[in-house]
């Protein structure tokens, strides 16, 4: 069985894949990452030995500064996918609008040489 730090130390690699998935818009990925690493702290929590809290302590701080990263990214990638969606609102409004605009028109009739 691992011990608690380098249990903690799988959890920092997680954590920083994590990150990249974040960055690259790839939320799945970054939700299992997040999982797994979630488990593999607490795991280390369980088997923290008190002999290395020194140790210990600095790879839980080291997780609090990756998951301030995380949190950056995620809220990062969240005000892109909410400028998207409000993009893409003022799209459709605006294309709802030449739909009602053009379905107002009457149709124009052409006549032949000729008749009037």
């Amino acid at each position: 069985m691992a011990d608690s730090l380098s249990l903690l130390d799988m959890a920092l690699q997680l954590g920083e894949r994590e990150l990249g998935a974040l960055a690259s818009g790839d939320v799945d990925a970054a939700e299992s990452s997040s999982r797994e690493r979630a488990e593999l702290v607490e795991m280390a929590w369980s088997r923290r030995d008190p002999a290395a809290l020194d140790d210990l302590r600095d790879k839980l701080q080291r997780l609090q500064c990756l998951q301030g990263r995380l949190t950056e990214e995620a809220r990062r990638l969240h005000d892109n996918i909410r400028t998207q969606l409000q993009q893409s609102r003022r799209e459709s409004q605006r294309l709802c609008g030449y739909r009602q605009a053009t379905r107002g028109m009457p149709r124009m009739l052409t006549l032949g040489r000729g008749q009037v």
